[in-house]
């Protein structure tokens, strides 16, 4: 596999807790919960994009929804809970080798080349 997901899973409170507001994030008075850090690792000596779907997008936000990782570099994902109900997700990071100069992670995606994903399960209790 070209890329691999450090933690393997993710556990979230599911409701409670008070607001907070990241850079970028769009903001989310009390009702975001928490914010857990993954990493994307390459493997490979190769350059690859990545695109992150989620099966949950009302009570999860992803930053980065699209980038780059180096040859056997790695890419922190930030993963924010919102409140809602107990339910079991998940995130699936999708890639595309790409080379050295492309400059939009997302162009590979658009045009079809994906060519592997992981799948980050997500758990909210």
């Amino acid at each position: 596999m070209a890329l691999n997901i450090e933690p393997s899973s993710a556990s979230f409170p599911a409701s409670g807790g008070n607001g907070i507001q990241q850079d970028n994030f769009e903001e989310i008075s009390l009702q975001a919960l928490k914010t857990t850090t993954c990493t994307i690792m390459s493997t490979v000596d190769t350059r690859h994009a990545f695109k992150v779907k989620s099966s949950n997008n009302d009570h999860y936000r992803v930053r980065p929804v699209y980038g780059f990782v180096a040859a056997k570099g790695t890419h922190k994902l930030e993963v924010m809970r919102l409140a809602g109900p107990p339910k079991e997700d998940k995130l699936v990071v999708q890639w595309a080798e790409v080379p050295e100069d492309e400059a939009d992670a997302q162009a590979p995606f658009k045009a079809g080349a994906q060519s592997g994903e992981v799948i980050l399960p997500l758990k909210a209790t």
